[in-house]
């Protein structure tokens, strides 16, 4: 090993980053696609200002499937500019995780002797992300929270049906708090984000961070507009209210043969998802499950529309601001969007807020959309994602915030 650091800056992102094939590999359960996505655009963003971007990822969990190996190696790969490490895992379930503290603090110092790290990111608060988070502390490294969940532990939660959750929310809690302590800068997806943990901090608010897409005009290829649902499939996330919403088109024929519907997403009752979308016989839908990235990246280039329905009165109303509307709107799509985070504050031409949570509302916007509305919306979408949520925009907050 060189003793020697090369005279370099490098930002260090350490989260549960995971691709296709890392998860096919040690096969890992659950995709992780919005934390995946939210470490590597905030590290091109850092990358605009001079830093060489790192992400250290255990590419592991609790839930890790026995297979022919035992102990997965450590696995580098460099990827448009990013050098993405993943650290030892363990095949074993829930033994994984005691591994798991171990190997990110071996490869986290192990970058320590060879490369001088300025900044340390860390992604919400994984145990084995705040452990490193306190050696980067004792090492004097700014370190920067990118809080995108919060944990709000309830008491009503050791009631429930799942005392696993409760304990899951308890333990979390604690550590957001810790993650909060250590860091030097708290970035929050959203102005509504704001709880008692963090008045005292120093917070900087990145509501989207996202390549916004060379200029192209939506193709419409005949004469219906394609209209995208992608995302987790539950009640939280709309799932309820958008099949309400096609059942009603699903009665008018004239409204139904106006639109081609697709979903893409991953769904816990995926069989009655399936089962309700085959009960839509007038309309043109097709359901098509979790997609790879490069499979929803065809999806979203072929959509006109886009919907963002989380609900605005739901657990995580003020804590999670879903990220797709910003890729949406980076991409040139109109987008149908619900009061979530500082998606009330957009300005009135660049997208349609739903003024209520209702059916009624989508169905009053979407049977007014024609083909000039939807591209002079998508037109102003991406400029103003240009101007506000582009990388380098964002890189500069960033670090002009730290000095």
């Amino acid at each position: 090993m060189r003793n020697k650091k090369k005279n370099i800056n490098i930002s260090v992102f350490i989260g549960n980053y995971l691709d296709e094939i890392i998860q096919k590999e040690r096969s890992l359960i659950a995709p992780n696609p919005a934390g995946s996505n939210r470490m590597w655009r905030l590290s091109k963003a850092v990358q605009t200002q001079g830093f060489l971007p790192y992400i250290i990822s255990p590419a592991c969990s609790a839930r890790i499937k026995f297979n022919s190996k035992i102990i997965h190696s450590t696995h580098i790969v460099r990827k448009n500019g990013i050098i993405i490490v993943y650290a030892p895992a363990l095949a074993i379930p829930y033994l994984s995780i005691l591994f798991e503290f171990f190997s990110m603090l071996w490869i986290f110092l192990r970058l320590t002797f060879l490369r001088n790290i300025r900044i340390v990111m860390l992604y919400c608060y994984y145990p084995s992300t705040v452990f490193v988070g306190l050696l980067a502390k004792i090492q004097k490294i700014k370190i920067i929270e990118d809080l995108e969940d919060i944990v709000t532990p309830k008491l009503s939660d050791w009631f429930g049906d799942s005392i696993m959750f409760a304990i899951q929310q308890s333990i979390g809690g604690f550590l957001m708090r810790i993650s909060i302590g250590l860091s030097d800068l708290i970035i929050i997806p959203s102005s509504n984000f704001f709880f008692k943990t963090i008045e005292s901090k120093n917070v900087l608010i990145i509501d989207g961070c996202i390549d916004v897409s060379a200029d192209k005009s939506l193709i419409f290829e005949d004469e219906k507009i394609n209209v995208l649902l992608a995302g987790m499939l539950d009640e939280e996330q709309g799932i309820d209210l958008y099949l309400q919403t096609l059942y009603i088109i699903n009665k008018n024929e004239e409204l139904a043969n106006r639109f081609r519907f697709k979903i893409s997403g991953l769904s816990l009752n995926e069989e009655v998802l399936k089962n309700s979308l085959a009960s839509f016989t007038n309309l043109d839908l097709k359901y098509y499950g979790f997609v790879s990235s490069a499979e929803f990246t065809i999806l979203m280039k072929e959509a006109h529309v886009c919907l963002v329905l989380q609900n605005p009165t739901g657990r995580n109303s003020q804590q999670k601001t879903p990220s797709k509307g910003y890729e949406y709107m980076a991409s040139g799509k109109a987008i149908i969007v619900t009061p979530i985070g500082d998606y009330v504050n957009l300005p009135n031409d660049i997208c349609f807020l739903l003024s209520e949570y209702s059916p009624d509302n989508i169905l009053a916007i979407v049977s007014n959309l024609n083909n000039e509305t939807i591209i002079e919306v998508g037109k102003k979408a991406k400029q103003y994602a240009r101007e506000n949520w582009g990388f380098e925009n964002v890189g500069k907050r960033i670090i002009n915030y730290l000095q």
